[in-house]
């Protein structure tokens, strides 16, 4: 006969897994937080692209959420299982439940309002107790325990990386990683002259308000237009309003326009201000089809 488990020791436990699994999640969510900071202050040429999911880094981050749902998978334990002597068994046998129990049971996670309401009335067995058939019981160290078997562990751990994966594929799919399609632009093709050429025009015109760096290609794939990336050093910061904004845009795009036609290119033009601590940035894609804003 198993010890009841009181409702605070259920529910410290639940808070315990909350905060443990999210720490260990965090850890997969570096790679894409450093490659993020690292470019933070740096201003480049490159085509802007939003990824909402986190772009590649995406799958390494699902591999923590994985990691969530198959916490309880080695011994019917999580790390606050183990600290506060509780086991998660199957119902029926009283032994550990299998990993792959244990997946099913955490998978009602999702409906944590549900869950914890259900743990108040009920500490051994919350709704997904009752769908994996297991229970959570106070851990017996008398009871003689399995053996862990990596195999049957890792099994738990595919599916729900797997589950993860197909969970994201239809927000993917509503709201698209890139925001402005990238331009293939021929990279043998870049002109230095023009290039040059069109900073000269700027430092003469727009010189004290601005430094100018500019790369022209004259071909890009399946068009007749060029590509030209633009990247404007503000002096001053005409990017905290909206008045400000349009006054050095109404500045800077004739300037542009008169070197290179509008319609006879596209590309993009991005502002930026600043400072030994900050940096603020204003994306202006040129397609001629829309014009899209982008604040960063």
């Amino acid at each position: 006969m198993y010890k009841q488990i009181s409702v605070g020791t259920r529910l410290g436990s639940m808070l315990l897994d909350h905060f443990f699994m999210t720490m260990v999640a965090m850890v997969f969510s570096l790679p894409g937080m450093i490659s993020t900071f690292a470019g933070t202050f740096e201003v480049t040429h490159e085509q802007q692209s939003i990824d909402f999911f986190g772009g590649t880094f995406l799958y390494v981050n699902l591999i923590g959420f994985a990691l969530y749902f198959c916490k309880d998978c080695i011994n019917g334990q999580s790390i606050a299982k183990r600290i506060l002597k509780l086991q998660v068994v199957d119902n029926e046998t009283g032994l550990a439940a299998s990993p792959l129990k244990c997946l099913v049971r955490n998978l009602s996670i999702v409906l944590w309002p549900i869950e914890a309401l259900i743990s108040l009335t009920n500490t051994s067995r919350r709704l997904g107790d009752r769908i994996a058939g297991t229970k959570l019981v106070v851990f017996d160290g008398a009871i003689e325990q399995s053996r862990i078997n990596i195999s049957q562990v890792l099994i738990p751990m595919v599916i729900a990386y797997g589950l993860m994966i197909l969970l994201m594929l239809p927000f993917k799919a509503m709201m698209p990683a890139v925001e402005h399609r990238k331009i293939d632009f021929i990279e043998s093709s870049y002109n230095d002259q023009s290039s040059k050429e069109a900073e000269k025009l700027f430092a003469d015109s727009l010189g004290q308000y601005l430094t100018a760096s500019i790369r022209v290609y004259d071909q890009v794939q399946n068009s007749p237009s060029k590509y030209i990336s633009v990247i404007i050093q503000l002096n001053e910061n005409y990017l905290e309003s909206d008045q400000d904004f349009e006054r050095i845009e109404s500045l800077t795009k004739p300037v542009l326009f008169s070197k290179f036609p509008e319609k006879t290119f596209v590309g993009q033009i991005k502002y930026v201000y600043k400072t030994s601590g900050s940096m603020q940035t204003t994306i202006v894609p040129v397609t001629w089809t829309h014009e899209n804003q982008e604040s960063i």
